[in-house]
């Protein structure tokens, strides 16, 4: 699954009622060559399943799952702007569109910072503001911190993203509650990180279980419906702890040794009560697996 940016300024009613998105194949230049513009080179890229933040006037208001790789498709009757050639590319979506639309301002100089020189292509331009670029490749840590700042139960919305067109049955949608139960801090996902941490945070001390978070390691929005449930798929932690690894700016290596990220200074991290030579003690090689996908996914490797 890839996570793409889609800048889709007046087209927003079309996306809606009509749920595609298209981009022209190329345009030509002054000499009359054919050229790619930045922000269309990775649509013929798309394959069902990837996600998209859809984007306009400085929120996200739609988030949309491919239900087809991108396939040629003349330019849409719907499509006003007449300038752009006929040939282009066509991916067919199942759009949710937000009841409370994410102003990004609160967290534009989070993705600025981390994220923008892995966006291809990026995404804010030199005056900080949003590009004019159509569609942008975007890494998985930026989309894992957009989900974040969404909050709300999209469940539904990942699992038919990771999975199938099968019919659910009984035995899956117990499955499926579980997970639901799993990700808002209830069921055996946390009596399970609680065991296995003896009720105590590794990283702060802090021993209060009313206080302590079972934290995914591997994103849960990330994970396949194995993943979502499994014990090992998570530390105990207290906020500030949870807060700073959720977003990726503290990690682990296997041996426990704190991972700090460039964008995280010694003394935040002091203040917030947490050692830049903490180690923590308890993880397995069953841990291991999903501390390799945390550091990949926030760039530790």
């Amino acid at each position: 699954m890839d996570f793409y940016w889609v800048n889709i300024g007046g087209s927003f009613d079309e996306v809606k009622e009509h749920s595609f998105l298209w981009a022209p194949s190329y345009t030509l230049n002054q000499n009359g060559n054919k050229t790619v513009n930045a922000g269309w080179k990775h649509v013929p890229d798309v394959k069902k399943g990837d996600i998209f933040f859809c984007y306009k006037g400085k929120q996200i208001i739609y988030l949309a799952r491919a239900i087809s790789n991108a396939h040629e498709a003349d330019r849409p009757e719907t499509r006003a702007f007449r300038s752009w050639k006929t040939e282009g590319y066509r991916i067919d979506v199942e759009l949710t569109i937000l009841d409370v639309p994410l102003n990004i301002a609160e967290f534009k100089y989070d993705i600025i910072d981390r994220f923008n020189e892995q966006c291809s292509p990026k995404l804010f331009g030199t005056k900080n503001e949003v590009s004019q670029s159509y569609l942008i490749s975007i890494p998985k840590s930026m989309a894992t911190l957009i989900l974040d700042n969404l909050g709300g139960d999209f469940s539904g919305f990942f699992e038919t993203s990771s999975f199938t067109e099968k019919k659910i049955n009984n035995s899956q949608e117990r499955e499926r509650e579980a997970r639901i139960k799993a990700r808002v801090g209830q069921g055996q996902f946390r009596k399970d990180v609680l065991s296995h941490w003896n009720n105590t945070c590794p990283v702060t001390g802090v021993n209060s279980p009313n206080l302590l978070i079972a934290s995914h390691i591997h994103s849960w929005f990330l994970s396949d419906s194995d993943e979502k449930i499994d014990g090992f798929n998570g530390l105990l932690l207290s906020p500030n702890a949870d807060k700073l690894f959720d977003k990726g700016l503290i990690s682990f290596s296997c041996d426990g040794s704190i991972l700090v990220s460039p964008n995280l200074s010694t003394d935040t991290l002091i203040a917030l009560g947490i050692s830049e030579k903490t180690k923590i003690i308890g993880l397995t090689p069953k841990h291991y697996f999903y501390l390799e996908k945390h550091r990949s996914t926030f760039g530790y490797e």
